[in-house]
């Protein structure tokens, strides 16, 4: 651990003799991919904390904001195969941020409005 090398030492602890070195560690890189869907969840679909003090109801919300991140996951899937500035990879905070909220102003010339967009965004308006 403290030898000053450039390697990186990680242990898995497992009670699981039949499977091999291997079979462990993938089964441990799973369990990473899953965290990560979890904190998907938390932080951007409101898992971090719950609405209601009843179990029933909180329920029914993790539910619905589960498909409600199985809708997003198709409605960017489908956006980004139109518009080439928005990836699939997306969390939802820059996908707001970089397709929902566009800067723009209402301007007045020649007795009539435009909407003048900023930005080097692919809308016609």
């Amino acid at each position: 651990m403290f030898t000053n090398e450039s390697y990186d030492y990680h242990a898995i602890v497992t009670n699981d003799f039949s499977s091999s070195l291997d079979e462990a560690i993938k089964c441990y890189n799973r369990r990473g991919a899953c965290e990560k869907q979890f904190d998907i969840l938390k932080n951007d679909f409101g898992w971090n904390y719950l609405p209601f003090s009843n179990l029933s109801k909180n329920t029914v919300f993790l539910y619905f904001s589960a498909i409600c991140r199985n809708l997003y996951n198709v409605v960017i899937s489908n956006l980004s195969k139109v518009y080439k500035n928005v990836n699939i990879h997306y969390r939802m905070k820059r996908f707001i941020f970089n397709f929902i909220a566009i800067p723009a102003v209402w301007k007045k010339a020649s007795r009539q409005w435009y909407l003048r967009v900023y930005g080097k965004i692919p809308l016609q308006v």
